[in-house]
Protein backbone atom coordinates (compact mmCIF):
# COMPACT_ATOMS: atom_id res chain seq x y z
CA UNK A 1 0.00 0.00 0.00
CA UNK A 2 1.11 3.38 -1.05
CA UNK A 3 2.32 5.89 1.96
CA UNK A 4 0.47 9.53 1.34
CA UNK A 5 2.88 12.15 2.37
CA UNK A 6 1.33 15.30 3.96
CA UNK A 7 2.62 18.10 3.30
CA UNK A 8 3.10 21.13 5.59
CA UNK A 9 0.54 23.16 4.04
CA UNK A 10 -2.03 20.35 4.05
CA UNK A 11 -1.20 19.95 8.01
CA UNK A 12 -1.69 23.99 8.50
CA UNK A 13 -4.73 23.71 6.70
CA UNK A 14 -6.36 20.93 8.64
CA UNK A 15 -5.21 22.35 12.22
CA UNK A 16 -7.18 25.95 10.41
CA UNK A 17 -10.22 24.08 9.84
CA UNK A 18 -10.22 22.45 13.01
CA UNK A 19 -9.83 25.97 15.24
CA UNK A 20 -12.93 27.13 12.69
CA UNK A 21 -14.91 23.87 13.54
CA UNK A 22 -14.01 24.17 17.61
CA UNK A 23 -14.57 27.91 17.80
CA UNK A 24 -17.75 27.55 16.09
CA UNK A 25 -18.87 24.64 18.31
CA UNK A 26 -17.71 27.20 21.03
CA UNK A 27 -19.68 29.94 19.59
CA UNK A 28 -22.70 27.99 18.92
CA UNK A 29 -23.04 26.52 22.65
CA UNK A 30 -22.14 29.99 23.99
CA UNK A 31 -24.80 31.51 22.20
CA UNK A 32 -27.49 29.05 23.27
CA UNK A 33 -26.33 29.87 26.98
CA UNK A 34 -26.89 33.19 26.34
CA UNK A 35 -29.75 33.22 24.35
CA UNK A 36 -31.07 30.86 27.61
CA UNK A 37 -30.26 33.51 29.80
CA UNK A 38 -31.91 36.34 27.77
CA UNK A 39 -35.22 34.53 27.55
CA UNK A 40 -34.89 33.58 31.42
CA UNK A 41 -34.24 37.54 31.82
CA UNK A 42 -36.62 38.61 29.32
CA UNK A 43 -39.01 36.53 31.59
CA UNK A 44 -38.28 37.77 35.20
CA UNK A 45 -38.76 41.12 33.27
CA UNK A 46 -42.24 40.29 32.09
CA UNK A 47 -43.14 39.27 35.50
CA UNK A 48 -41.88 42.34 37.53
CA UNK A 49 -43.75 44.76 34.70
CA UNK A 50 -47.32 42.73 35.77
CA UNK A 51 -46.01 42.96 39.13
CA UNK A 52 -45.72 47.04 38.55
CA UNK A 53 -48.74 47.66 36.56
CA UNK A 54 -51.11 45.44 39.49
CA UNK A 55 -49.14 47.72 42.51
CA UNK A 56 -49.73 50.59 39.96
CA UNK A 57 -53.41 49.76 39.56
CA UNK A 58 -53.60 49.12 43.14
CA UNK A 59 -52.49 52.68 43.91
CA UNK A 60 -54.38 54.04 41.66
CA UNK A 61 -57.70 53.01 43.33
CA UNK A 62 -56.51 52.52 47.31
CA UNK A 63 -58.91 55.29 48.37
CA UNK A 64 -61.37 53.59 46.59
CA UNK A 65 -60.21 50.26 48.06
CA UNK A 66 -60.56 51.45 51.74
CA UNK A 67 -63.77 52.70 51.64
CA UNK A 68 -65.00 49.68 50.31
CA UNK A 69 -63.48 47.49 53.23
CA UNK A 70 -64.81 49.67 55.32
CA UNK A 71 -68.22 49.51 54.10
CA UNK A 72 -68.25 45.70 53.52
CA UNK A 73 -66.56 45.87 57.50
CA UNK A 74 -69.63 47.69 58.26
CA UNK A 75 -72.28 45.25 56.39
CA UNK A 76 -71.05 42.21 58.08
CA UNK A 77 -71.05 43.98 61.47
CA UNK A 78 -74.82 45.13 60.89
CA UNK A 79 -75.83 41.48 59.74
CA UNK A 80 -74.01 39.96 63.03
CA UNK A 81 -75.86 42.23 64.97
CA UNK A 82 -79.35 40.83 64.15
CA UNK A 83 -77.85 37.54 65.84
CA UNK A 84 -77.26 36.31 69.32
CA UNK A 85 -74.27 34.34 70.30
CA UNK A 86 -76.11 31.09 71.61
CA UNK A 87 -80.02 29.78 72.20
CA UNK A 88 -80.87 27.65 75.29
CA UNK A 89 -83.17 26.06 76.99
CA UNK A 90 -84.14 28.92 78.64
CA UNK A 91 -84.84 30.98 75.68
CA UNK A 92 -87.16 28.25 74.11
CA UNK A 93 -89.37 28.02 77.40
CA UNK A 94 -89.35 31.79 77.85
CA UNK A 95 -90.71 32.06 73.97
CA UNK A 96 -93.33 29.93 75.06
CA UNK A 97 -94.39 32.95 77.18
CA UNK A 98 -94.20 35.44 74.32
CA UNK A 99 -96.38 32.98 71.92
CA UNK A 100 -98.94 33.26 74.79
CA UNK A 101 -98.63 37.03 75.18
CA UNK A 102 -98.56 37.45 71.32
CA UNK A 103 -101.71 35.38 71.06
CA UNK A 104 -104.04 37.83 73.30
CA UNK A 105 -103.58 34.38 76.00
CA UNK A 106 -105.85 32.50 73.75
CA UNK A 107 -102.66 29.89 73.41
CA UNK A 108 -103.19 27.03 75.51
CA UNK A 109 -99.41 25.27 75.70
CA UNK A 110 -99.65 20.86 75.76
CA UNK A 111 -95.85 20.21 75.72
CA UNK A 112 -92.57 22.12 74.29
CA UNK A 113 -90.01 19.49 72.47
CA UNK A 114 -86.48 20.24 71.86
CA UNK A 115 -84.04 19.27 69.31
CA UNK A 116 -80.30 19.37 69.06
CA UNK A 117 -78.69 22.48 67.87
CA UNK A 118 -77.03 22.18 64.66
CA UNK A 119 -74.92 23.83 62.76
CA UNK A 120 -75.79 25.33 58.94
CA UNK A 121 -72.66 26.46 57.91
CA UNK A 122 -69.17 27.09 59.20
CA UNK A 123 -66.57 29.42 58.20
CA UNK A 124 -63.16 27.72 58.94
CA UNK A 125 -60.52 30.01 60.67
CA UNK A 126 -58.04 30.00 58.14
CA UNK A 127 -60.54 32.03 55.24
CA UNK A 128 -61.59 34.39 58.77
CA UNK A 129 -58.19 34.93 59.11
CA UNK A 130 -57.33 35.58 55.41
CA UNK A 131 -59.87 37.92 55.43
CA UNK A 132 -58.13 40.00 58.28
CA UNK A 133 -60.79 41.56 59.18
CA UNK A 134 -60.63 43.56 62.66
CA UNK A 135 -62.53 41.62 65.77
CA UNK A 136 -63.47 38.58 63.48
CA UNK A 137 -59.95 35.82 64.24
CA UNK A 138 -61.77 32.53 64.82
CA UNK A 139 -64.16 29.76 63.55
CA UNK A 140 -67.85 31.30 62.69
CA UNK A 141 -70.45 29.03 62.86
CA UNK A 142 -74.29 29.75 61.99
CA UNK A 143 -76.45 27.22 63.99
CA UNK A 144 -79.75 26.93 64.31
CA UNK A 145 -82.06 25.49 67.40
CA UNK A 146 -85.54 23.55 66.71
CA UNK A 147 -88.01 23.77 69.40
CA UNK A 148 -91.98 22.25 68.63
CA UNK A 149 -94.65 23.82 70.67
CA UNK A 150 -98.04 21.87 70.95
CA UNK A 151 -101.50 22.88 71.82
CA UNK A 152 -104.48 24.72 71.07
CA UNK A 153 -105.12 28.06 70.07
CA UNK A 154 -108.03 30.34 68.55
CA UNK A 155 -107.33 31.48 64.84
CA UNK A 156 -107.45 35.35 65.46
CA UNK A 157 -104.79 34.23 68.14
CA UNK A 158 -103.08 32.29 65.93
CA UNK A 159 -102.32 34.88 63.41
CA UNK A 160 -101.22 36.99 66.30
CA UNK A 161 -98.40 34.67 67.01
CA UNK A 162 -96.93 34.55 64.05
CA UNK A 163 -96.80 38.32 63.81
CA UNK A 164 -94.89 37.55 67.54
CA UNK A 165 -92.73 35.38 65.60
CA UNK A 166 -91.89 37.61 63.26
CA UNK A 167 -91.23 40.50 64.75
CA UNK A 168 -90.16 39.54 68.77
CA UNK A 169 -87.23 39.39 70.31
CA UNK A 170 -85.81 36.49 69.12
CA UNK A 171 -84.39 35.71 65.50
CA UNK A 172 -87.06 32.86 64.57
CA UNK A 173 -88.26 31.25 61.48
CA UNK A 174 -91.36 28.89 61.24
CA UNK A 175 -90.16 25.06 60.40
CA UNK A 176 -93.34 23.42 60.29
CA UNK A 177 -97.16 24.11 61.37
CA UNK A 178 -99.53 22.00 61.32
CA UNK A 179 -103.21 22.68 62.91
CA UNK A 180 -106.74 20.97 62.76
CA UNK A 181 -109.88 22.74 63.53
CA UNK A 182 -112.16 21.57 67.24
CA UNK A 183 -115.57 21.20 67.83
CA UNK A 184 -115.11 24.51 70.05
CA UNK A 185 -113.86 26.10 66.76
CA UNK A 186 -110.29 26.79 68.28
CA UNK A 187 -107.93 25.04 66.36
CA UNK A 188 -105.22 22.56 67.72
CA UNK A 189 -101.27 21.29 66.57
CA UNK A 190 -98.00 21.68 66.61
CA UNK A 191 -95.57 24.49 65.59
CA UNK A 192 -91.88 24.12 64.82
CA UNK A 193 -90.05 27.26 65.05
CA UNK A 194 -86.29 27.49 64.73
CA UNK A 195 -83.65 29.91 66.99
CA UNK A 196 -80.78 31.10 64.61
CA UNK A 197 -77.38 32.53 66.43
CA UNK A 198 -74.08 32.40 65.45
CA UNK A 199 -70.90 31.47 67.22
CA UNK A 200 -67.58 32.92 66.83
CA UNK A 201 -68.50 36.42 65.20
CA UNK A 202 -68.45 37.90 69.13
CA UNK A 203 -72.35 38.58 68.78
CA UNK A 204 -73.73 39.64 72.29
CA UNK A 205 -76.06 37.11 74.41
CA UNK A 206 -78.87 37.84 76.64
CA UNK A 207 -80.37 35.31 79.41
CA UNK A 208 -83.96 35.53 78.95
CA UNK A 209 -85.45 37.15 82.24
CA UNK A 210 -86.46 34.34 84.48
CA UNK A 211 -86.45 34.75 88.24
CA UNK A 212 -84.45 32.53 89.95
CA UNK A 213 -85.94 30.09 92.70
CA UNK A 214 -85.41 31.17 96.66
CA UNK A 215 -83.53 28.69 98.15
CA UNK A 216 -82.94 28.44 102.17
CA UNK A 217 -84.89 27.03 105.22
CA UNK A 218 -88.19 28.49 103.95
CA UNK A 219 -91.55 26.34 102.68
CA UNK A 220 -90.41 26.57 99.00
CA UNK A 221 -94.49 25.63 97.50
CA UNK A 222 -96.23 26.86 100.57
CA UNK A 223 -97.60 23.59 101.53
CA UNK A 224 -99.28 23.69 105.46
CA UNK A 225 -99.66 20.35 107.03
CA UNK A 226 -100.61 19.79 110.54
CA UNK A 227 -97.70 18.39 112.41
CA UNK A 228 -97.80 15.29 114.45
CA UNK A 229 -97.45 15.44 117.88
CA UNK A 230 -94.46 13.84 119.57
CA UNK A 231 -94.23 10.86 121.44
CA UNK A 232 -92.75 10.97 125.25
CA UNK A 233 -90.78 8.57 126.59
CA UNK A 234 -94.01 7.28 128.41
CA UNK A 235 -95.30 6.64 125.50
Amino acid sequence: MKNVKIDDKSKFLSAVLLVIVLCGVAFFLGYRKFEDNAARLQGENNALRDRISSLQAYYDTEEQNKADTETMTAEISDIFSAYSSDARFEDGIYEAFNLRAGSLNTFELASIGFNTPSAIRRIPVETVAAAQIEGYDSEIAFDKFDVSYSGNISYEGLKNMVREIATGQYNLAIGQMSYQIMDNGNIDGNALLSFYYVEGAGCPYEEPPVSNYDTGLENLFGVSVAAEPEESEDN
